[in-house]
């Protein structure tokens, strides 16, 4: 019977092609959009797990770059108990790099921003905060003027090495030290001095984005983020990494159902082929059924042999969404630097809905062949 189904398939090769590219092209986009999705959040996991204080910014502020915060706020920041370190923050995109618009340059994922820190606080921190661990040259120091930190994907993307300089808008700085490439998020960081990001930035020299503030214990963030918020609440958000952590998860997850969703329109449409063809197949072979009902064939054989074609369609467009996915995602990685993540439980989950979603599609064919008369069938 398998070897009868396999040859019925091929009886009509652009039918059967046809039907298997919906369900190759279904599966194999909603594997890279998944994979795309649960990517970035891994990548966001890994860049919280190394902030270990809270994120001060302005009230009701979208993101740090719109934040504008008082520089009187550091020394109330750090006398609040439990408190060790408060590093003042500047946020801001670079117009363009060795001359070059960001917009005219390379297609990444994560564009380069400058990240301008108190260089004297920096150096009392026992962590690292948003920065990354150092690879090759040193760290800033109080004393440094017009030098820069840079992320591995900044070095790379743009040859850069300790002791070559780099253009950022109408500024030239010197690379002191190149991070390591912990997380796609922040690998296009470029760390400068606290007073060049304002010259760079336009802020007045009172004003900073924002506040990270580092804890004596970082067990403790919770409670001293309900101090400072209650303290200092109407003019300052306190935000910490489980904050961060719920935020993220919230829209990554919402956006991770709306790719399901778009995956789910893409099955119905699949599967409307897969029945086409599956009809199709079962009024073209009205004769040939009916013949098989005549020499012995239960209602029962019948259903049977649909329902292999079908699964067949299902088994060998699923290989194919599998690869197409997987393809997909390299590309994406590739060209655009998405990183992603494809788990085996994605890939298991991804091929038994193409081959139940086949099944599905082929038991009103099944039903439909099984209910002809063979004599009115053979006399078709």
């Amino acid at each position: 019977m398998l070897k009868l189904s396999l040859l019925n398939l091929f009886r009509r090769k652009s039918r059967t092609f046809l039907s298997l590219l919906g369900i190759t092209i279904g599966v194999g986009t909603l594997i890279a959009m998944v994979a795309v999705v649960d990517g970035t959040y891994s990548q966001f996991n890994s860049l919280i797990a190394q902030f270990q204080g809270l994120s001060i910014m302005e009230k009701d502020s979208a993101n740090q770059t719109l934040s504008k915060l008082d520089i009187t706020l550091k020394d109330k920041l750090e006398n609040v108990q439990g408190v060790r370190t408060v590093l003042p923050e500047i946020w801001l995109m670079p117009t363009s790099i060795d001359g070059k618009s960001l917009s005219l340059e390379s297609m990444t994922s994560t564009p380069p921003f400058i990240y301008g820190v108190d260089t004297m606080e920096y150096t009392k921190m026992r962590g690292n905060g948003w920065i990354g661990e150092l690879d090759k040259g040193k760290k800033l120091q109080p004393s440094d003027n017009k030098k820069a930190m840079i992320g591995a994907k900044v070095a790379e993307t743009y040859d850069k090495f300790v002791g070559s300089s780099i253009k950022l808008g109408d500024k030239t700085f010197e690379v002191v030290g190149i991070m390591k490439n912990e997380s796609s998020l922040m690998e296009t960081i470029i760390v400068i001095p606290l007073d060049d990001a304002r010259i760079m930035s336009a802020l007045p020299v009172d004003k900073v984005n924002s506040y990270y503030v580092e804890l004596e214990n970082a067990k403790d963030d919770g409670k001293i983020k309900k101090i400072i918020e209650f303290k200092y609440g109407n003019e300052l958000d306190a935000s910490t990494s489980s904050d961060y952590s719920d935020q993220f998860s919230s829209v990554l997850g919402n956006f991770r159902m709306v790719v399901i969703l778009v995956g789910l329109l893409a099955a119905i449409v699949s599967a409307i082929g897969v029945i086409n063809t599956m009809l199709m197949n079962v009024m073209e072979r009205k004769r040939e059924i009916g013949t098989l009902k005549a020499g012995g064939w239960s209602s029962i054989h019948i259903i049977k042999m649909i329902l292999i074609e079908a699964a067949l369609i299902g088994v060998i467009g699923a290989l194919l969404g599998l690869l197409l996915g997987l393809s997909l995602t390299y590309i994406l990685n590739i060209l655009f630097g998405l990183d992603s993540v494809i788990t085996q439980e994605l890939l298991t989950q991804s091929a038994l809905f193409a081959i139940g979603l086949s099944l599905f599609a082929g038991l009103y064919p099944a039903y439909r062949a099984a209910k002809l008369d063979p004599v009115e069938a053979m006399t078709y």
